[in-house]
């Protein structure tokens, strides 16, 4: 990737909008400092404990700009620079963890997630951009920087906490690397770590996109300016860097999770990116899978891009995936394997789910209302449906808010509707039991129904469990079937041996919170219904691995209590910091209103 070519600042009044990350890495509260108010050129300096969300795209009409928001208001990116002095805080050694952004124990400087008081706050937020204004998620791509100061190779990276532990560093854009984009939803606000290796003038351009509710593109560009350091007397134009693609000097070919070490949560996106030095535009790929515990590779043949994608259903836990880069249909090379981890997030609140009505008509629209117990403050919501037969929920498009609304028809008699909530890395946090619909068909035709009879209502993994499928009006030659959904998953995965009216199995551990489905079939296959315990009980239930790490991945930059700062010895501070937060939280009053802000 290189640079843009020019260094004239560009306003181009495309349409978009921005990301969301979920950062922090480390740092500390020291006593607050005076803010950096000397000029940099034509700019405004913020500095020591200022808050700005420096990329905050706005959407006025079809239009979209990118503003950054301040204490005092919205202003245009290029009239700022964030100011990030030498104190004994912003200067840091790096850990070994960082040796992809520079020698392990050399210096660099750091704005983190969690606020240090001695430099600027930085972070973007979506929260300009109104509700239902967009289709799909907004995204940020890094586009190249400009440097100006006395280093001859100066780097940068935009980090956050990650892995199943919390403690490892996730990569979110890093020049010259598979980093370079970001995503997420409509009204989130967030902060990540900022570190940089030399001192200086750093120009950081981005592009933002979005897409309209009917279909339209939108797109723009904005410069973030960072200074590490002394503020210049006189600023020099930052110079263009060259910054070379990861893949040129890599031998063969290269996979690169989207998540540090593979490890996903339930609710998050699997994506594997192939590239090599070998590889053009257009290049195919084959890729291969071997699950746990089986012995062979398969081909997947809907993979055939760059990217491997798929959805981290806990089955796919333990998997290795292998891609080949071909060339005129034949392999010229093969990449490693690369072992893929999932785990689930332990729930940290109840959700619940209501509707307006017991029964419904053709013709009406029903309302689902959901609810936290306890409150929390992620609002990331996503709906999800099943029609009677099908054999996974589907997402209902767009569905992203606490409450729903859904037209009825005939067909959606037995359907069930269920929500989610997630937290800003789109992890799920909890998931509602499902909502089985009623629809008023008008006939006198007596349905059939089934309903499942548990042998207790709570269970002991390991323990044996009978379930019992009673059938009314059953239909001749009808059989029933047996499958199971865990908990925050999409499929169905029939259970094999299961058939006939009662089904007894060894409950595992990891049937906590799954939803067992009783499937009645007439003598032609046709599902005629379905029969459900919405939520399974297991106690003696393994953690999920993710236990401890929960509070970690929810902290959201404007809430979070401590922090950990590397200090030149490498020691570990943590401080307390929501109180210094309180105190030099933005005020967004108008300005939030006007952008409508869903808090």
């Amino acid at each position: 990737m290189t640079l843009f070519p020019g260094r004239a600042p560009r306003r181009v009044r495309r349409a978009c909008s921005l990301l969301a990350l979920g950062g922090v890495l480390a740092l500390a509260v020291t006593a607050p400092a005076a803010a950096a108010t000397g000029p940099a050129g034509h700019r405004t300096v913020l500095g020591a404990g200022q808050h700005v969300d420096a990329v905050y795209p706005v959407i006025k009409g079809d239009d979209l700009t990118i503003r950054s928001l301040t204490d005092d208001g919205e202003a245009d990116p290029d009239d700022l620079a964030l100011h990030i002095p030498d104190t004994k805080t912003s200067r840091i050694e790096l850990p070994e963890e960082y040796a992809f952004l520079g020698e392990p124990g050399s210096e660099a400087w750091i704005s983190p997630q969690t606020q240090d008081t001695s430099v600027v706050w930085p972070g973007w937020s979506f929260e300009g951009i109104p509700n239902g204004k967009l289709k799909g998620t907004v995204s940020i791509d890094f586009e190249g920087f400009a440097y100006a100061g006395e280093a001859k190779s100066p780097t940068f990276a935009v980090t956050q906490p990650g892995g199943f532990g919390n403690k490892k560093v996730s990569q979110l854009i890093v020049p010259g690397s598979a980093f370079s984009s970001v995503s997420g939803e409509v009204g989130s606000h967030t902060h990540a770590n900022w570190l940089f290796t030399e001192q200086g003038t750093y120009d950081i351009d981005f592009s933002v996109h979005a897409t309209l509710a009917d279909g339209k593109a939108l797109e723009d560009t904005a410069t973030v300016r960072f200074i590490v350091g002394d503020v210049p007397d006189e600023q020099k134009e930052p110079a263009p860097q060259k910054v070379r693609h990861y893949s040129e000097d890599a031998e063969g070919l290269l996979i690169t999770p989207s998540k540090v070490d593979a490890e996903y949560f339930v609710g998050q996106t699997i994506d594997l990116t192939a590239s090599s030095g070998k590889a053009e535009e257009d290049s195919a790929y084959r890729w291969y899978v071997k699950k746990e515990g089986e012995s062979d590779y398969s081909e997947d043949p809907e993979q055939q891009a760059a990217v491997y994608t798929t959805k981290p259903d806990r089955v796919l836990d333990g998997t290795q995936v292998y891609a080949e880069l071909l060339k005129d249909g034949k392999a010229v090379e093969k990449s490693e394997p690369t072992t893929v981890h999932v785990r689930a997030l332990d729930p940290t609140t109840q959700l619940t789910v209501t509707a307006d009505r017991k029964t419904y008509h053709k013709g009406d629209t029903a309302h689902f209302t959901s609810a936290q117990n306890p409150k929390t403050d992620d609002e990331h919501y996503h709906w999800y449906l099943k029609r009677p037969g099908e054999s996974a929920y589907e997402w209902i498009e767009e569905s992203r808010l606490a409450d729903q609304e859904l037209p009825v028809t005939a067909g959606l008699d037995g359907a069930q509707v269920l929500a989610r909530l997630f937290n800003a890395d789109h992890a799920v946090l909890a998931e509602s039991a499902p909502l089985t619909l009623s629809v008023d068909a008008g006939d006198e035709t007596s349905a059939v129904t089934v309903g499942v009879d548990q042998d207790t209502e709570q269970y002991t993994a390991g323990a044996k469990a009978s379930f019992t499928a009673e059938v009314s009006n059953a239909p001749k030659g009808h059989s029933v079937s047996w499958s199971v959904r865990q908990n925050a998953e999409n499929p169905f995965t029939e259970i094999a041996g299961a058939r006939g009216a009662t089904m007894e199995r060894t409950v595992p551990a990891d049937w906590n919170g799954a939803q067992v489905l009783a499937t009645v079939k007439d003598a032609d296959g046709k599902v005629v219904a379905e029969g459900t315990v919405p939520v399974l009980k297991v106690s003696g239930a393994k953690k999920s691995g993710a236990q401890g790490a929960v509070a970690s991945d929810q902290e959201r930059s404007d809430s979070s209590s401590t922090a950990v700062l590397w200090t030149g010895a490498g020691a570990v501070v943590v401080v307390a910091a929501l109180a210094v937060w309180f105190v030099l939280r933005r005020k967004k009053g108008t300005a939030a209103e006007t952008a409508g802000d869903p808090q």
